[in-house]
């Protein structure tokens, strides 16, 4: 039996082997954002994990990127530093999708079941991709 953190292990080696690392400025990590990060992260997450005989559970890509800053807001001369840098959240997430799409490991599988869903928290941004990760117990 896999347990979950065993799965986000696995679709992070994923991720390190496709060169997603490289396009970041900071890293990949599992379960919660470096404390004050400022860069471009993406972060791992078990948003549902089964212990069937077939294991599936739905893992989060949460991709966090540093909003546009000093945008001209209605008032020309306050800086508005909380529009989501979209170009950017597209561009590592067309090197996260492809990756993961229909990916066969060793003993997994793995489904997009979410391709990007752009989510707003208070004057942050996050683009969320949905992998469902497949498991055979051989246990």
């Amino acid at each position: 039996m896999k347990q979950s953190i065993e799965a986000q292990e696995d679709v992070k080696t994923v991720l390190m082997n496709a060169g997603v690392e490289s396009v970041l400025t900071g890293s990949i990590r599992l379960n919660t954002r470096k404390l004050g990060s400022t860069k471009e992260d993406v972060v791992l997450n078990t948003l549902y994990w089964d212990g069937g005989h077939v294991q599936s559970g739905i893992l989060n890509v949460n991709i966090h990127v540093p909003n546009l800053a000093g945008q001209v807001g209605e008032n020309p001369t306050a800086k508005d530093n909380t529009q989501p840098n979209i170009a950017r959240f597209q561009q590592i997430a067309d090197s996260i999708i492809p990756a993961l799409q229909g990916y066969s490991g060793v003993d997994f599988l793995l489904h997009l079941r979410q391709p990007g869903k752009l989510e707003n928290y208070g004057s942050e941004w996050l683009y969320n991709i949905q992998v469902e990760y497949i498991h055979l117990r051989k246990d």
